[in-house]
C-alpha cells in the first residue's frame, strides 16, 4: 500500500517580508535576528569591532549617535543564552509583526531602541551613587524582548506560553525581576532604560489598535496611520502565487484576448464574504491553530462567528 505510511512536512508559512532568501520571507524580525547573527561572527573576527554598535551614553555624547540604534544588533556570543536570547526575540517578533504589520513594526522597534537610548544620553542618567557611577550602556536585543512580551501579556493576557502559563505573569515575572536587579545594583540608568523602552514600545502599540486595555494612553490619529485589520496583515495569511500559476494567468489573459467581457457568476452579489473578509477568517483560524481559541478577545471571538456565519450563507 504504497503511500499509506509517508511523512510530510507542511509548507512554511507565508510572512510579508521585505524580500525573500529562498524560501524564507525575510521579515522585520528575521532582519534583526540575522544581523544579530552577523554580530556573533564580527565578534569572533574583532571584538572590539562588534562592541562599537553597543549603546554608552558617554560615547553618544561624544558625537557616536549611531550607537542609539545600534545596540539591539550588538549579540556577542558570551554563552547561550545569547541565541537563547535571539530566539525568544524571534518567537515573540513573528507574533506581534504578524498582527501589526512590517512596516509599524520595524517603527516601534525603532523607536524603542532610539527614544530610550537619547533621553538617557541627554539626561546623563548614570548607574550607582555608593562605589561610584558609571555609565548607562546596553547591547543585544534583550531588552527589546522585554518590551514585546509586555507588549503581548497586556494585549492577549488569556494567551498561554511555556507550561501552559498565561502571558501576563511570564511578562511581569521578567519585570519584576529586572526591577529588582537594578534596584540591587543601584542601576538606575539601566532600570530607567529598559521602562522607557517598555512605555515606549506599549505607547506605540496602543497607535496601531493593539493595547485596547491601556485606555489611559491616548490614540493620536496621526501616529495611527491608515486603519487596519485588527486581524493582522491579511496577505500574510494568503499563499503566494508560485511561478507556474503566474504563468497560467499570463496565458489565460493571452487566449481570451479580443473575447466578449465574462459572464458573471450566481456569487455575484450574493452577500457572501469578500476577499478581505475571508482573509480576516484565514488570520483568525491560523491564530487559533497556533495559540488557541481562548487566545482570542471577546471581540474578536464574534468576528469569527460573524464571518463563519457568512461563509456558511455564501
Amino acid at each position: 500500500m504504497p503511500g499509506r505510511y509517508e511523512f510530510s512536512l507542511p509548507e512554511p508559512h507565508q510572512r510579508d517580508g521585505w524580500f525573500r532568501i529562498g524560501n524564507v520571507d525575510v521579515t522585520t524580525t528575521v532582519l534583526v535576528i540575522l544581523l544579530g547573527l552577523v554580530s556573533m561572527l564580527v565578534y569572533a573576527i574583532d571584538r572590539v569591532s562588534a562592541f562599537k554598535g553597543a549603546f554608552v551614553s558617554d560615547l553618544v555624547r561624544s558625537g557616536e549617535v549611531w550607537r542609539l540604534a545600534t545596540w539591539p544588533l550588538t549579540n556577542p556570543p558570551d554563552s547561550i543564552w545569547a541565541l537563547i536570547g535571539l530566539a525568544v526575540f524571534w518567537f515573540l517578533g513573528h507574533l506581534i509583526e504578524d498582527q501589526m504589520g512590517r512596516k509599524p513594526f520595524a517603527v516601534m522597534l525603532a523607536a524603542m531602541a532610539v527614544v530610550p537610548t537619547a533621553i538617557v544620553s541627554v539626561l546623563n542618567i548614570t548607574n550607582g551613587t555608593v562605589a561610584g557611577r558609571w555609565s548607562a550602556y546596553s547591547y543585544s536585543v534583550s531588552f527589546l524582548s522585554l518590551g514585546l512580551i509586555v507588549i503581548y501579556g497586556i494585549d492577549r493576557p488569556g494567551a498561554k506560553f511555556f507550561f501552559g502559563i498565561p502571558a501576563w505573569v511570564i511578562a511581569a515575572a521578567y519585570v519584576f525581576i529586572e526591577v529588582l536587579r537594578d534596584v540591587g545594583n543601584r542601576a538606575w540608568a539601566q532600570l530607567i532604560l529598559v521602562l522607557l523602552v517598555i512605555a515606549v514600545g506599549c505607547i506605540v502599540a496602543r497607535q496601531r489598535g493593539m493595547l485596547d486595555q491601556l485606555a489611559f494612553v491616548p490614540r493620536i490619529r496621526r501616529l495611527a496611520g491608515p486603519p487596519r485589520s485588527p486581524y493582522g496583515e491579511p496577505r500574510s495569511a494568503r499563499p503566494k502565487a508560485s511561478k507556474a500559476s503566474k504563468r497560467a494567468k499570463r496565458w489565460s489573459r493571452r487566449s481570451t484576448t479580443g473575447t466578449s467581457s465574462v459572464v458573471s457568476g450566481p456569487w455575484q452579489g450574493s452577500g457572501g464574504p469578500t476577499p478581505l473578509e475571508q482573509a480576516e477568517l484565514d488570520v483568525l483560524l491560523e491564530r487559533i491553530n497556533a495559540v488557541g481559541i481562548d487566545a482570542l478577545t471577546p471581540h474578536e471571538k464574534a468576528r469569527l462567528n460573524d464571518l463563519s456565519r457568512r461563509m456558511r450563507g455564501s
